[in-house]
Order: structure tokens, then C-alpha cells, then sequence
């Protein structure tokens, strides 16, 4: 599955929120990671995966290693995107679930039939979001966390960071998926998808 990004680069903008010049180049990048439990390749219909995130405020710039302080951000979440595996095109599959959020705010999108978007929410000094996931039918089903890419803080809309969304801890099953040339099953961060059987 492949994640979404959107990035602008190289383009100066006004914009009426900050009010000056605002360079829309990314100034920091981020990594931060979901985890998938039980991370079984196999569950049964009205089963529930559980998808979370507890990522610090405080976080290590890719390119510079330094920390930074991105606490109370505005637009920090993920566009989370659902498949069904099938032989030729897979078949957008989101409302081949039932939802049960726990932490986070979902956030209308109009492409409902694949994608179920969502902000994540700060907690005292983390950034939070739980999910509930719930098959209702049978089948191969990939999820994929899209990036979050020109996420600003309240005090600063000017700046611009990009986080970059994977799984890790997690059995992520690659060999569910025969479009994807990998047999890595371990449980280190790898990307931003997770595959499973529902049976």
C-alpha cells in the first residue's frame, strides 16, 4: 500500500494566519511509531486489532538530531487507508470495518470507501491516538498510515514539520501481500503498513 505525502517545497507564501512571509519548506522531520496488537496474521471476524501511538511532544530532528519542542500542534494526524488483497487491483475496503476510537479525532475525508482520516491528541507531554478495528467480512486486508506533512503548532503557523508514520514493535506479515517482494516478519520498524487475514 502506498503512504500519502504531500509536501510543498521551494515556494515563499503569504499567509493571513501567521502574517508575514511564510517559507512553506519543511523545517523539521520527524519519526514517530504506531503499534499493532495482537499482531496475529490471522483473526476472525468481529475481532478487534488495536492500532496506537504515545510519541512524545519532544522530538529528535532527522537531519539535525537536535531536540525539539513541537507540543501543541494543530493538524498532527494520519489519513489511514484500508485494502483488500485480491489477485489483479486491491479493492478499497473501509467500510469493511467497525470502529471503536478510543484516543484521537476523526475527521471527515470524501474518499470514505478507502480511507478513514484522523488527528491525533496531546496528553500531557505525548501525542496520543487509539483505534479500534473490527472485520466484518472475510479476507486479505492491508492498512497503510499516511505521513503528516506541513504539521504547525498554534504559536508558530509559519513553521512546518513532517512526521513521518511507521509501524514498529509489530509483525507487519509482508508475505500476505504478493505485490510486496519482502519476507521480513520481524518486529522492527519498517513501514508505514500492516497486513492480516480475516477469516
Amino acid at each position: 500500500m502506498k503512504k500519502i505525502f504531500i509536501l510543498l517545497a521551494g515556494v515563499i507564501t503569504i499567509t493571513s494566519s501567521c502574517g508575514k512571509l511564510c517559507l512553506t519548506d519543511t523545517a523539521f522531520n520527524f519519526d514517530i511509531s504506531v503499534k499493532a496488537y495482537p499482531d496475529r496474521d490471522s483473526i476472525r471476524i468481529g475481532d478487534t486489532i488495536w492500532l496506537e501511538i504515545n510519541a512524545p511532544t519532544s522530538l529528535q530532528d532527522v537531519s539535525s538530531k537536535k531536540i525539539v519542542d513541537y507540543s501543541r500542534t494543530e493538524n498532527l494526524g494520519s489519513a489511514i487507508g484500508f485494502e483488500r488483497i485480491t489477485i489483479g487491483n486491491p479493492i478499497a475496503s473501509a467500510n469493511s470495518f467497525n470502529y471503536i476510537l478510543i484516543t484521537g479525532i476523526q475527521v471527515s475525508n470524501p474518499n470514505t470507501t478507502q480511507i478513514r482520516e484522523f488527528l491525533f491528541v496531546q496528553s500531557n507531554y505525548s501525542f496520543a491516538f487509539k483505534l479500534g478495528i473490527i472485520p466484518k467480512e472475510k479476507g486479505v486486508f492491508g492498512i497503510g498510515f499516511s505521513n503528516a506533512a506541513n504539521v504547525y503548532r498554534n504559536s508558530d503557523k509559519c513553521t512546518k514539520a513532517l512526521f513521518q508514520i511507521n509501524f514498529e514493535n509489530t509483525s507487519q506479515h509482508y508475505y500476505l501481500n504478493p505485490y510486496i517482494n519482502k519476507t521480513n516478519t520481524d518486529t522492527t520498524k519498517a513501514s508505514g503498513s500492516y497486513y492480516f487475514k480475516v477469516y
